[in-house]
């Protein structure tokens, strides 16, 4: 396999975008269920590394788990930004 610009093979890299997406829909699932929420009108994602550099790959990746969920068709926003937290990501939703 040949080598992405961050050391990663297109497969690791493309694995990872569906991991993380997969991840980021589940808590906007559960916080939407917390929230007694009928849609999922938009999902914020903060991610806390600078140095991500799938963002697109990522909103599409997200844009296809929420297919046939309550987050379909939700409005995508992901923001990168310097860690200072504990985590990686940070997931906001807006429900209807």
């Amino acid at each position: 396999m040949e080598p992405s610009m961050s050391g990663y093979s297109r497969m690791e890299t493309s694995m990872h975008g569906l991991w993380i997406s997969e991840s980021i829909l589940q808590a906007a699932l559960k916080q939407a269920k917390e929230y007694r929420g009928k849609r999922i009108k938009a999902i914020s994602v903060k991610i806390l590394d600078e140095n991500f550099q799938e963002s697109d790959w990522l909103h599409f990746c997200l844009e296809v788990a929420a297919m046939g969920t309550i987050a379909e068709r939700a409005r995508i926003e992901i923001e990168l930004a310097i860690s200072t937290a504990e985590g990686l990501l940070e997931v906001a939703i807006e429900v209807d």
